[in-house]
């Protein structure tokens, strides 16, 4: 025999409870069943809600009526769909259910209150009304079936809401129907979920109807699977198994094939959707499995609950991660508690008698302090009932005030591998680590297949999923928010597009959550779609403003994404001014924007010291040399002891372009408009050859190399003789620029006889920078640059007296935003397989 129990969301409607028929006709065919139904979707709900109204005294919602409408829709609906299903006599079957039900709640109202024995009758209404609709389902198609009552087959005592099987009775009760006791058994037999015979302390002669609690269908088919002696019970869900975390946190969870059973109350106790741990009691008793299966998907293998050992566990040392949220931990300390026996005693008495039970405890190795955490809700009391306890003790100072520390939560992860496999705490502890996420407490059982950490319950879901990384390998992720989408930015975006299934077989997930231009903004916490973003980003869901940031900000502290990334691809002068703001949510930050780094040497170094201390990243390779690696270069160099001795450069594309054109002979206002009909330069050429933009770029190649300096320390040549007026409007400009063709001729000219070329560029030389033009020789390595090339020479203590050259193409959108693009991706940490 086989034991099948359906769950509310198998039982939501008239297609659930159809599919769930076929299922049980199905497994008929190889087997006989005893099958537990819990209430349709929603209806325990109601009923719960209608107590809470009707003890009150508020009666403007027809609770009944609506639950009776609800299961009217799900008859006439069946009636459509099933031959031989008649509505309105399973209809008239229900309708005592419903009478009764309007009675007890009249009582709540009248009195204002609504005792356990009435709550029991009120709260078990579900399942008594889903069972007949099941039962005339399968009889409709030619099931052999018997309906049975579940308080005639489960006794309980304890508590009359959450009550403690009386397996003995139980298993008398259940005799006549195991298999072969009486000839032509019945192929299926159904029981209502949930529901139970409560005997309480008066014996068996007193019995009323009690519930099962928490869980209590799936305790249901435990103690009938035991009492019937079936071979395995299974649980129909509407998820594929039990995963290695929750889906909702873990979008890449995966489904466990097999757990024994202490892993699985490991982390039902802790939080986890796996069965409760009273419901797999009784079943590992009798060493019957527990199938974890999805009634929207009858063909996915589920999960395994048994024995073991399995197979499958050679996998991960690891099978789950579960977090415990709304915990609060509660500590005993003093320098009176060394070597004073009795104390965990009189603590756990104390939690006892405030009703309430311990989810965790770590003891100091100097025995100053006892931590444990109970569930927020009993904080309180816990409190109340310890610091009463050694009321004595505090007054003397021999203890301190007890202390309680809300809004915690508890990280476990779970598995039998622990106990052969070594540095499984020290993989938990470096994934919180690696997200900043402070650890309160640490405790492992002594069975060795679980560890938890107590942290702030605001940082639960971020531990989840970073745990979950490190231990299942699943794809790191990068959350990108991209603020301006123009020529650098959108190349980028798409460049991410085109990427993004090849790093994904890299196990690097990167998704854009937001774009933003001068049109407005897009956000989604799950990605936005990038195929036809340019046309999506015309009906913003938001106007642009700089309330954006703000509002970016505020997504990330709400969704906390495991590693989200501010993307500046502006030229904004405002903008780097939330750099902090930004960092300190919680965010790293990749920008070609040189603003920031040319700001004040304070804010240079403030954002440095706010990036290490929220253990994020400034990525900036694009302030510099657009696509060459020239940052980093000198990071590598600084870092590994290097001095930098001196410095010169050509760090503008369309400078590099002009400059090499008059090597050729092309008139300077001539090489100036190919350049700028080329896009080399600014809409403005001036904004080019004020040389503002060069001295930028130098200026952050000196702080990178340890100087301090301010961008007014920088020496400006100035390209123009002093005779020219380059004021006016741009044309005005263009028209008068051929007046200073003969002054760079005769200096070109003079230059050749030297065997010399003019460039523009930037010098470092005893701390000092200056920018302007250069005579290059023959010999130096700037000699040959030109075209838009760019190209930096480092003169340091090692490389010298060669120097380090890094030369390449300096400008355009698709280097500069592979640059980009290349800082987000060092975010994460991987060896890209080819």
């Amino acid at each position: 025999m086989l034991t099948l129990k359906f769950g509310g969301t198998s039982m939501a409607n008239a297609s659930r409870i159809l599919s769930s028929a076929d299922i049980i006709i199905g497994r008929a065919k190889e087997d006989r069943l005893s099958v537990v139904v819990s209430a349709v979707a929603g209806v325990s709900n109601s009923l719960q809600a209608a107590i809470d109204a009707y003890t009150t005294g508020n009666t403007s919602t027809d609770y009944v009526c609506d639950i009776k409408k609800i299961h009217k829709e799900i008859c006439l609906d069946l009636e459509s769909k099933v031959k031989g299903f008649d509505s309105d006599k399973v209809m008239a079957v229900l309708e005592p259910n419903f009478v009764e039900l309007e009675k007890l709640l009249a009582g709540c109202l009248s009195f204002g209150e609504c005792p356990d024995t009435v709550y029991c009758r009120i709260m078990g209404m579900g399942e008594l009304l889903s069972s007949p609709i099941m039962e005339n389902v399968l009889r409709a198609k030619g099931q052999s079936i018997l309906l049975l009552d579940s308080r005639k087959f489960i006794f309980t005592a304890g508590s009359q809401k959450e009550g403690e099987a009386d397996y003995g009775r139980c298993a008398d009760a259940c005799l006549p129907y195991r298999d072969g006791e009486a000839n032509g058994q019945t192929r299926i037999l159904l029981f209502p979920g949930f529901v139970c015979s409560w005997t309480g302390s008066g014996g068996h002669k007193n019995a009323v109807m009690g519930l099962l609690g928490r869980n209590g269908s799936d305790f249901s088919a435990a103690i009938l699977g035991a009492s019937l002696g079936v071979k395995r019970v299974e649980f129909w869900t509407d998820v594929d198994g039990v995963f290695t975390a929750d889906p909702r946190v873990v979008k890449d969870a995966i489904v466990v094939d097999d757990m024994t059973y202490e892993e699985a109350m490991e982390l039902s106790f802790f939080g986890s959707k796996v069965l409760h741990p009273k419901t797999l009691a009784p079943l590992q008793a009798k060493g019957i499995e527990a199938w974890s299966l999805n009634s929207h998907n009858p063909l996915a293998r589920g999960t395994r609950i048994g024995k073991g050992p399995f197979e499958s566990h050679r996998k991960s040392s690891i099978c789950g991660i579960s977090c415990l949220k709304k915990v609060a931990m509660i500590s005993v300390g003093g320098t009176g508690m060394r070597g004073r026996t009795g104390t965990a005693s009189r603590i756990f008495n104390a939690v006892s008698s405030a009703n309430a039970s311990i989810l965790l405890i770590t003891q100091s190795s100097s025995e100053y302090t006892i931590s444990f955490c109970v569930r927020d809700s009993e904080a309180e009391a816990v409190s109340e009932a310890v610091s009463k306890e050694f009321e004595l003790e505090i007054r003397e100072k021999i203890i301190d005030e007890i202390e309680v520390r809300h809004g915690c939560a508890i990280v476990s992860v779970v598995g039998d591998g622990m106990i052969s496999n070594r540095g499984v705490a020290s993989k938990f502890l470096n994934a919180l680590s690696s997200q900043d996420i402070n650890i309160l407490a640490i405790a492992q059982g002594s069975s060795e297949r679980c560890i938890s950490c107590v942290i702030g319950g605001d940082c639960g879901d971020t531990a989840v999923r970073v745990v979950h990384r490190f231990f299942f390998n699943t794809a790191q992720s990068i959350e990108v928010f991209a603020f301006g989408a123009g020529t650098i930015g959108g190349t980028m975006i798409d460049q991410i597009y085109q990427q993004h299934d090849k790093l994904l077989q890299q196990n690097i997930d990167v998704k854009v959550l937001a774009i933003t231009t001068i049109d407005g903004m897009n956000l989604s916490e799950d990605g936005l779609d990038l195929s036809n973003w340019r046309n999506d980003m015309k009906k913003p869901m938001y106007k642009f403003g700089p309330e954006n940031v703000d509002d970016i900000i505020k997504f990330v502290k709400e969704k906390k994404p495991l590693n989200p990334v501010f993307v500046d691809c502006t030229a904004s002068y405002d903008l780097p001014d939330r750099y902090l703001d930004i960092l300190n949510a919680g965010m790293s930050i990749a920008t070609p924007n040189k603003r920031a780094n040319s700001k004040n040497i304070e804010f240079y170094h403030e954002l440095r010291r706010t990036a290490n201390k929220m253990h994020r990243r400034f990525l900036y390779e694009t302030n510099v040399g657009a696509g060459l690696p020239i940052i980093d270069t000198l990071q590598n160099l600084y870092k590994s002891g290097d001095k930098l001795v001196s410095f010169n450069g050509i760090m503008s594309g369309s400078l590099s372009y002009i400059f090499g054109k008059l090597d050729e002979g092309v008139p300077f206002s001539k090489a100036v408009l190919e350049a700028k009909s080329l896009r080399y330069t600014e809409p403005d050429p001036r904004d080019d050859l004020n040389g503002m933009d060069v001295a930028r770029k130098a200026l952050i190649i000196a702080r990178e190399s340890g100087f301090d300096i301010e961008l007014d320390d920088i020496t400006m040549y100035k390209v123009f003789p002093e005779s020219f007026d380059s004021s006016g409007s741009v044309e005005e400009f263009l028209e008068k620029l051929p007046q200073v063709d003969d002054y760079f001729a005769q200096k070109i000219e003079s230059l050749k006889k030297q065997g010399k070329v003019l460039r523009m560029g930037a010098s470092i030389k005893d701390g000092k920078v200056s920018v302007g033009m250069m005579e290059v020789g023959q010999d130096d390595p700037l000699y040959g640059v030109r075209g838009g090339e760019n190209a930096f020479v480092f003169y340091t203590e090692r490389y010298q007296p060669i120097p380090l050259t890094v030369r390449g193409y300096g400008a355009g959108a698709g280097v500069t935003a592979a640059g980009v693009f290349g800082d987000i991706l060092r975010t994460v940490s991987f060896n890209p397989e080819r």
